[in-house]
């Protein structure tokens, strides 16, 4: 898996994945061979989930992660798990099956639903407290909507409610240069 050279603060943990076999989409689509990219910090019973925002890998949260930190690692297991579409977990520049426009589209909803199977695939049954910025926020806040039992908390920082219309603009403007150089 490529990763980015380490940057000043940023914590060398190895990289672990899971294999989630197919993602059934909201839209209907199927991503095929969903991969989830994610990092542990720590070790106990007690999870924090952390999620990341667009753009970004785990590697984003790692100035909270560490004994006595927000993110406290002698209190808790930090799990930070790579979005879909970041490039480390299943995205349309690392799918074999589906690369490129072939990949479907996804939501911040099957993001959280690759979260959940990974904690399955893992065996944990709930976490202390979802955290995520930005997109991260979003994502937290899907998980309190769609699996609000084996939470404890959210904390959703920076995270809007919905993508305004000038973000979409923006990130259609990104894709568009991608696209067309």
């Amino acid at each position: 898996m490529n990763h980015p050279p380490l940057q000043p603060g940023w914590i060398d943990r190895p990289h672990e994945s899971a294999s989630l076999g197919d993602l059934l989409l909201a839209s209907g689509e199927v991503l095929k061979d969903c991969m989830v990219s994610f990092v542990r910090h720590g070790r106990g019973e007690r999870f924090l989930l952390c999620l990341t925002a667009i753009g970004s890998t785990h590697h984003r949260l790692d100035p909270w992660i560490g004994p006595g930190r927000a993110l406290d690692t002698d209190r808790y297991c930090v799990l930070c798990v790579d979005a879909l579409g970041n490039g480390l977990s299943s995205s349309p520049s690392n799918s074999r099956t589906q690369p490129g426009l072939a990949f479907p589209r996804f939501t911040i909803r099957d993001m959280v639903e690759s979260q959940h199977r990974l904690l399955q695939h893992l065996g944990i049954e709930s976490v202390a407290a979802v955290v995520g910025a930005s997109m991260g926020g979003m994502q937290a806040l899907q998980w309190a909507v769609s699996h609000p039992s084996i939470i404890g908390k959210v904390v959703a920082l920076t995270a809007p409610a919905c993508t305004t219309p000038w973000t979409v603009e923006i990130n259609e403007a990104g894709r568009c240069a991608l696209m067309h150089p």
